[in-house]
């Protein structure tokens, strides 16, 4: 497998997730979320993400903005 400290990093990364999860798909999908949401508070970042209406993801928006 072709890798470099960028694509380490990204594994690496993935790794902790998953495992923090507990391997559960709905809980590994928050907690990305949930870094995704903090990273850009950090840096002023905005990601954009196709609409889902009555995703679980909008709970977790709006929990963001009331943080």
């Amino acid at each position: 497998m072709i890798t470099n400290p960028l694509l380490e990093e990204i594994y690496n990364t993935q790794k902790r997730l998953v495992e923090e999860s507990g391997y559960d798909m709905k809980k590994y999908s928050e907690n990305v979320r949930k870094t995704v949401l903090e990273v850009e508070k950090k840096y002023g970042l905005k990601f954009k993400y196709s609409d889902i209406p009555g995703g679980e993801l909008e709970q977790l928006d709006q929990q963001a903005k009331i943080a």
